[in-house]
């Protein structure tokens, strides 16, 4: 099997990886993807974001392959603008949207499948988050959403020590049992219907390109692409990654995350490349 730049996709993270403190896409980084692609390199992205926001940092960026977005649960193709949801709350309305618990100063957000976000409860946190990830949304009632439309509830925390995941299981009760909650920031919560697994990630982005999960490298830095890091052909983290994707990957980069590991491995691949040519 050949390993060349053009039989290879590249899963980046994108909010880790290719994206400055102000959240946005550096010139350094877009000359490096431009390279990259001008070299027949394949790139697609791993983000927590929706796809509005994504395409919207991504800019002339294209992609060759779905996207994963909301955090791996939606395969989105940019260049169709359709996705595909790995999971959702259908049939939950009743046992879960319809009970959500209304706690001052916790927002709550949802993302659907058509990439939107709604907003079910607005709190300080949430405004922020959705001013520094420049997402448009929408004032909903949960009364008016379909749980087959719903990806994840997000729950944003003025107070962090607030008991959100005692209320939620006070609220919820045996629907909990179902449910994941997955803890993305220290004011940040995640609901989802289930485990997405990554086998199904991998099917979703790589066979509408046509590569298999051995011509994937992934370049990861957050801990929910573990099993991303686990599936791939090959693996690559930046020097200052968590220990559980040090010890996963096959290789750890010379630069930290934000020193550049990203365009480390890009224009490595784009050297390799000229040099084999």
């Amino acid at each position: 099997m050949s390993n060349s730049i053009e039989n290879t996709l590249v899963l980046c993270d994108l909010d880790n990886l290719l994206l400055n403190a102000e959240g946005s896409l550096p010139q350094l980084h877009r000359d490096v993807l431009q390279l990259f692609a001008s070299r027949g390199g394949k790139l697609t992205i791993y983000s927590q974001r929706s796809p509005k926001v994504v395409r919207s940092l991504l800019g002339g960026v294209r992609l060759s392959a779905p996207a994963l977005v909301c955090g791996g649960v939606l395969a989105y193709n940019f260049a169709e603008g359709t996705g595909t949801a790995l999971c959702s709350f259908a049939g939950m309305e009743e046992s879960v949207l319809r009970v959500l618990p209304g706690v001052p100063g916790v927002g709550i957000a949802l993302q659907m499948k058509n990439g939107s976000t709604r907003v079910l409860r607005m709190s300080e946190s949430l405004e922020a988050h959705l001013r520094q990830e420049w997402t448009t949304f929408v004032l909903s009632n949960a009364a008016d959403v379909r749980g087959e439309d719903v990806l994840r509830i997000l729950f944003y925390q003025d107070n962090k020590q607030v008991p959100l995941t005692a209320l939620l299981e006070k609220a919820l009760g045996e629907a909990t049992v179902t449910l994941r909650a997955e803890r993305m920031g220290p004011d940040v919560l995640a609901l989802l219907p289930g485990s997405v697994s990554g086998s199904a990630m991998v099917q979703a982005i790589c066979s509408p390109a046509g590569y298999s999960a051995e011509q994937l490298t992934v370049l990861a830095d957050c801990t929910q692409m573990a099993e991303l890091v686990h599936l791939a052909g090959n693996s690559v983290v930046p020097a200052d990654a968590p220990a559980e994707l040090r010890l996963a990957a096959r290789q750890t980069t010379l630069t930290d995350h934000d020193a550049g590991a990203a365009a480390e491995l890009l224009y490595g691949m784009v050297r390799s490349a000229e040099t084999s040519a």
